[in-house]
């Protein structure tokens, strides 16, 4: 897939406004399968279509598996705490606190190295707890869909962080086979230790199943990963950004979700917090656009 920075932008953009949706077909299926039995059907979907089409360009599907394990882990914890919080909470709840992600890069980013801590990203983690305190109504309220939301969001940064640092040096299409792969088959041996069930009770959900393996998985894992081989992480951030309020916007509309004052000053803040970590990088604000 070659892209150019402009053409790129508008790939993330895409992706973001797919991903966004799948908030409302996570919800929807899960009135009708568990959660991990969820992540496993939807990706052992999009490792077998990524399997197809490796075997078609004639790649190699096991080098560099290292890599591919490790993003595909992070993957997984990140999607797998992100469906079962998801059964008990609401989307735009879920999606505020996903958008924390951001800040988390900025944070790991940090905490390896790779980043100094500017004084904006101090004040967007302030702005960010705040939010986060407004949308939760508090540390006494902060439910079990909440913490686990929050985790996936951490995960999902370090999947970001790592990918970055792969990505200009591994084949995209191979880590996306070999991350897959390894969701499903964790996934796999998660419902069988903890005895989990393998039906799915509606057929509408097995049409959510396609949805998220074909154009969540396959689709959207495709443009991030060749995406990041032009812009860096806090810009590739930055693209997405946007996703809790399109997140919102779907829970409001299709997802039948109430407006709540509290979701959307305390969300207000939480975006605004997101914004505010990725301005004054002249450096990398160039790239965009």
């Amino acid at each position: 897939m070659k892209l150019n920075k402009i053409s790129a932008n508008f790939a993330m953009l895409t992706a973001t406004i797919i991903w966004a949706s799948t908030f409302i077909a996570i919800k929807k299926s899960l009135v009708g399968v568990h959660a991990v039995t969820l992540v496993c059907y939807r990706f052992a979907l999009a490792t077998f279509i990524m399997a197809i089409v490796l075997l078609f360009l004639r790649k190699k599907l096991w080098q560099h598996f290292k890599e591919g394990l490790i993003l595909g882990l992070l993957l997984f914890a990140s999607y797998v705490t992100q469906a079962i919080a998801l059964y008990y909470m609401l989307i735009v709840d879920g999606g505020f606190i996903t958008g924390l992600f951001v800040i988390f890069v900025a944070i790991l980013s940090f905490i390896c190295g790779r980043e100094k801590l500017r004084w904006n990203i101090v004040v967007a983690i302030v702005l960010a707890g705040i939010g986060l305190w407004v949308v939760t109504d508090g540390i006494k309220s902060f439910k079990w869909g909440d913490s686990l939301m929050l985790l996936s969001a951490v995960m999902f940064a370090g999947h970001i962080l790592y990918a970055d640092t792969v990505v200009k040096k591994c084949d995209v299409w191979v880590l996306n086979f070999q991350q897959f792969l390894v969701v499903t088959l964790a996934s796999f041996f998660c419902i069988l230790l903890f005895k989990l069930s393998f039906a799915v009770a509606a057929w509408d959900v097995i049409g959510w199943i396609i949805y998220l393996a074909v154009f969540a998985n396959v689709l959207c894992y495709a443009i991030q990963l060749s995406v990041q081989k032009i812009i860096s992480p806090m810009v590739f951030s930055l693209m997405v950004s946007l996703d809790p309020i399109f997140i919102a916007i779907f829970a409001w509309t299709i997802g039948g979700e109430k407006i709540i004052m509290t979701d959307l000053i305390g969300g207000g803040m939480i975006v605004a917090a997101i914004i505010f970590a990725q301005i004054f990088r002249k450096e990398e604000m160039v790239q965009i656009g």
